[in-house]
């Protein structure tokens, strides 16, 4: 959603390539964060919690608590991202 630079919800299709993680980094931002895998399989940490996602399956979390995602697949990720910022 480019043109929604100054909105408050923003989505994003996501990809991941197999077993390896999203930018090799974790996030915190203000604000909601949520996640549906559309291919692949993925783990979603969210602070301590450890989360395993199939496609079709979804996660929403408080995105200030520190997170990061990786691909537990053999084939390439892909999910939508919708962030939601106060």
């Amino acid at each position: 959603t480019p043109e929604a630079r100054h909105k408050h919800l923003k989505a994003f299709k996501v990809f991941i390539d197999p077993k390896s993680h999203h930018k090799g980094v974790s996030y915190q931002h203000p604000g909601e964060e949520f996640i549906y895998v559309l291919k692949g399989k993925v783990e979603v940490m969210v602070g301590e919690n450890r989360n395993v996602l199939d496609p079709g399956q979804c996660i929403h979390f408080n995105s200030s608590i520190v997170h990061k995602l990786r691909n537990i697949s053999d084939e390439k990720a892909e999910l939508i991202v919708v962030l939601y910022t106060p």
